[in-house]
């Protein structure tokens, strides 16, 4: 009979016990869970010195209007989330048209992955130069003469045309790449 009696205070202590809200605990939230280290956020891509565009918009149109005025060699560009998933533009920019003589030197660049173009020169005695983009009906679109070294700043090429120009320095004419 003890062994019954202990059984079943055994047995009403713990359910006496658990069903007193004093003794009641509500289990605890999951505390959120934190970033991975090397992840950024929207905002933390999206700044005046980089972008966020998704992979699949960039290969179909480019970087856009958001790579316009912006340097190729350190503007980067986000295809996700990743804090070391980025590039540059410059980072595959070929030279698409040049024009090389003893006076003048103008290469115009474009980056295929970005679909941006902009002007480089390889002389240093020039006054300036300049990168245009215009609409394939001929209006004119954009100038960039902002140099950042020996090359300007990009201009989005998606659909668009682009030349480079130079204006050395002395008594000489403006020369420019073809459109590409």
């Amino acid at each position: 009979m003890l062994s019954a009696l202990a059984l079943l205070a055994a047995l009403v202590v713990p359910v006496g016990l658990a069903s007193s809200p004093a003794a009641a605990t509500t289990p605890a939230a999951p505390a959120p869970a934190a970033p991975a280290p090397d992840q950024l956020t929207l905002a933390e891509m999206v700044t005046e010195n980089s972008t966020y565009i998704p992979e699949v918009t960039l290969a179909a149109t480019g970087c856009g209007s958001s790579c316009d005025y912006k340097n190729p060699a350190t503007y980067k560009i986000y295809t996700s989330g990743c804090s070391t998933c980025y590039y540059y533009c410059n980072d595959d920019a070929r030279d698409q048209l040049k024009v090389i003589d003893p006076v003048n030197s103008i290469i115009l660049r474009y980056s295929p992955r970005c679909r941006t173009a902009w002007a480089k020169t390889t002389y240093s005695n020039i006054s300036y130069i300049k990168a245009e983009s215009r609409y394939l009906s001929g209006t004119h679109r954009a100038t960039v003469t902002e140099d950042v070294g020996n090359y300007t700043v990009m201009l989005n090429d998606a659909d668009l045309q682009a030349r480079a120009c130079v204006q050395p320095t002395g008594p000489y004419g403006l020369a420019c790449t073809g459109w590409y």
